[in-house]
């Protein structure tokens, strides 16, 4: 069974950019995009509650990006490189791209705002109130097998791209805009809002790997050497040899199945620490945090946070994790949190 997914889906990356992409053609051609670019970023860095006599702990804010999530980021990365490929065509550039939720919701929103049609491919088990969120955007959207995962949607959308090369995909997963746009401009951002303080980990959920290996490659850069923790749901970890599952998982960042990983972790960050959360553990903390806050956290923000805290217990308050909150959370996820 891997193999019949290799053959089909290019998980392959090249080497990370050595700068910011170009972003001009994209606000030129499309300007109703300029004040989203305006927007985008900029989020807080927060401390956050840890343990008693550990390190402190800062959360990235990503929720507050326009559309919601860091994936913001991604789907506005992914939409540049789809721009500068296709300057020759771009009165008919379409777009298909798989999504575990957060992606696809961005890029829905860019193609409305853009004008450009957009068709996402979701896991059949996506949440209804994301599925709504999409479709009234505009955007078509297409269900690959749940419990194919991420390899699903990814499979789809290729056969749809090769079936019709009006529609260009666009892969977060192996797409190097996606890892520069964290590099440069998540990471930087970080690393300015330390103000001097020198981080001793970053934690955060694998994901597609670029917002993990991007920021970690942009700390790395900047203070040296610091732990690197990557954060998979327990009944998905990275590389695991297991089939992927329907199982209830947080979400948006579990592993490939079948042995495959995400590239951008495996190739491009070193010495990088793995750590799973299940989703029971997941929902526990997305609750204890918005009543010792009163902020609401999604399921991998939450994943993040219980890894973050259990890292710092073995610090000491001189040592800063800093790990991202990359949602507020699905209404499904909390209606389950509310529930235990």
């Amino acid at each position: 069974m891997t193999n019949a997914y290799q053959d089909v889906i290019d998980l392959t990356i090249g080497e990370p950019l050595d700068e910011m992409f170009d972003e001009r053609l994209t606000l030129e051609r499309f300007p109703a995009l300029k004040e989203f670019r305006d927007r985008l970023g900029h989020s807080r860095l927060v401390e956050v509650p840890g343990p008693d006599g550990g390190a402190k702990i800062f959360a990235k804010y990503e929720f507050e990006n326009p559309f919601g999530s860091v994936k913001d980021r991604t789907a506005y990365s992914l939409l540049c490189g789809a721009v500068n490929a296709n300057a020759d065509r771009l009165d008919d550039l379409r777009i298909v791209a798989g999504s575990g939720g957060n992606m696809a919701r961005a890029l829905a929103q860019l193609g409305k705002l853009a004008g450009i049609p957009i068709k996402v491919v979701l896991p059949s088990s996506m949440a209804e109130s994301v599925v709504e969120e999409i479709r009234g955007t505009g955007a078509t959207v297409e269900f690959s097998r749940g419990s194919e995962f991420v390899l699903g949607f990814l499979k789809l959308s290729k056969e749809i791209a090769d079936a019709d090369p009006r529609w260009t995909m666009v892969a977060q997963h192996r797409d190097l805009h996606n890892f520069a746009v964290n590099q440069f401009l998540t990471g930087q951002e970080i690393i300015t809002q330390l103000a001097g303080r020198r981080p001793s980990a970053w934690v955060a959920a694998v994901g597609s790997g670029a917002t993990l290996g991007g920021v970690a490659r942009a700390l790395c850069t900047e203070y040296g050497d610091l732990d690197v923790v990557a954060v998979t749901p327990a009944e998905l970890p990275f590389g695991t040899a297991s089939p992927p599952n329907e199982t209830a998982k947080f979400p948006g960042a579990g592993g490939l199945g079948y042995g495959m990983r995400q590239r951008f972790v495996s190739d491009l960050i070193p010495g990088v620490q793995h750590q799973t959360v299940s989703y029971p553990e997941v929902l526990r903390s997305m609750r204890d945090f918005r009543d010792a806050t009163g902020t609401a956290i999604g399921g991998s923000a939450a994943a993040n946070w219980l890894t973050a805290r259990r890292l710092a217990a073995t610090r000491t308050p001189d040592d800063t994790v800093v790990t991202l909150f990359a949602d507020s959370g699905t209404a499904e996820d909390w209606k389950n949190a509310s529930r235990l």
